[in-house]
């Protein structure tokens, strides 16, 4: 026991860190991901499938809004990381101080814009509710936002952990979320009847409460000479120095964020909400998956940013070519599960949702191409070089929407061909992404293939 454990945390300072970081993130995310199993079908059974499908396309909607940070969280992520690894703590503390003052700022602007905007929306046509509903949308919504806002501030605490590679500390903070969510939804059950509003204000103010106890006991503690003041401007000359990457990840957040959160939009004015819960629990079970494989990629973001600072080429070649070799075996043990999930769906959801398995399959291969270019994006973003991910993400949000329209109303694909037109515009990065890591690392790349 002692060898392999001398033989699991051997290596590189680096190295061990980012090995670290997996074995406990694998135990919080395992866990987080069971906290989501048994919260899906324990929410729709508490309102129905109609308004699960509601809340899902209303969150997402909501999700569109954390591109508001305009690429500060990423730009910040890679400036704070070099700032710490040079020891410049000033600098550092100058990053924390222009990321909290500008999300505020941000954030204070988001809800204005709501309120000035709520009066004109129909919410109502919008979510493609039919027949009578017997609750206050507007209100519901409403209070989403107000809630997000805040959370877009707080959740800055997770952003500066992931910059000191302490991958496994910002993802228990997903996981007590998630726990806090579950207790408060069972005991406001007990308390009295439960509906849409007091789902979304459960699920909207657990992360506030746990990202506001982590940003206080960090900053009080362990990051205290980077200790931010929340209502203060930004100065200029940091916020440009965190823009300079900033702006081109903040144009892939939002083609990003649209391109996969629009599916719910989609399905829910094609074929009704209802429809969404389908889709979503398909999502969710693939989706496990997906975040396994995260687990072992998300600590090399800040290790690529670090290693390629002081030019260690050969640590990054092999730490990819290790990773392609997981995605190996990843990829098969998704067909294994594509091969179980019929039994799977059916000891989760029980017989109220039939899940089709032609559907199932496209989140397959969802799940291979998107774990197969987040290796060499993961790299590319470390390092700064994604202007031609920015190029991708532009051609993927114009071209998915309406293929996924073409593909599940015009073909008669239904909800199959949604996913389908994803995994169509998953294969730009796949290859592009994989051509421009290769080239950087063998000293090839000019013009567009090293921006």
């Amino acid at each position: 026991m002692s060898y392999i454990l001398k033989k699991l945390f051997s290596g590189s300072k680096r190295t061990i860190i980012i090995k670290k970081n997996i074995i406990g993130s694998f135990v919080i995310k395992g866990l987080s991901s069971l906290t989501t199993l048994i919260l899906i079908p324990f929410t729709i059974n508490l309102l129905d499938k109609e308004k699960y499908g509601i809340w899902i396309t209303i969150f997402s909607i909501v999700t569109w809004f954390n591109m508001m940070d305009i690429g500060l969280g990423n730009g910040f992520r890679n400036k704070f990381a070099i700032a710490i690894s040079i020891n410049d703590s000033v600098l550092a503390k100058k990053y924390v101080q222009t990321l909290y003052s500008s999300i505020t700022i941000i954030s204070i602007c988001i809800f204005i814009f709501y309120l000035l905007l709520s009066s004109f929306m129909n919410w109502t046509t919008i979510l493609n509710i039919r027949g009578s509903f017997d609750e206050n949308l507007d209100l519901i919504i409403g209070i989403v936002f107000f809630l997000f806002c805040i959370q877009l501030i707080l959740k800055n605490v997770s952003t500066i952990l992931l910059s000191l590679q302490m991958t496994t500390f910002s993802n228990s903070l997903v996981f007590f979320g998630n726990i806090l969510s579950l207790t408060l939804i069972f005991l406001t059950n007990k308390i009295f009847e439960t509906n849409l509003l007091v789902i979304a204000v459960v699920f909207m103010l657990s992360p506030i409460i746990i990202h506001g106890v982590a940003t206080v006991i960090v900053f009080n503690n362990y990051l205290r000479e980077f200790k931010p003041l929340f209502f203060s401007f930004p100065e200029i000359k940091y916020f440009k120095q965190l823009m300079s990457l900033g702006v081109k990840f903040f144009i892939i957040q939002i083609t990003t964020i649209i391109m996969f959160s629009s599916s719910s939009i989609i399905i829910t004015q094609l074929f009704g909400p209802e429809h969404v819960t389908l889709y979503s629990v398909v999502s969710q079970m693939f989706g496990i998956t997906q975040v396994v494989f995260s687990i072992i990629l998300t600590p090399f973001w800040t290790a690529f940013t670090e290693a390629y600072s002081k030019g260690d080429f050969e640590w990054i070649k092999n730490s990819i070519n290790k990773l392609i070799i997981i995605w190996l075996f990843f990829s098969s043990a998704v067909f294994v599960l594509w091969l179980i999930s019929p039994f799977l769906f059916k000891i989760w959801l029980g017989d109220g949702i039939i899940v089709p398995n032609e559907l199932s399959f496209q989140f397959v291969l969802y799940s291979i191409l998107i774990t197969w270019s987040s290796i060499f994006s993961a790299f590319l973003a470390g390092v700064g070089k994604i202007t031609i991910s920015l190029y991708g993400a532009i051609v993927q949000l114009f071209l998915n929407i309406p293929l996924a329209i073409f593909l599940a109303k015009g073909l008669n694909m239904n909800l199959m061909g949604v996913i389908l037109a994803t995994n169509i515009n998953l294969m730009i990065p796949v290859i592009f992404l994989y051509v421009q890591t290769k080239k950087i690392l063998n000293n090839r790349a000019y013009g567009i293939w090293n921006k």
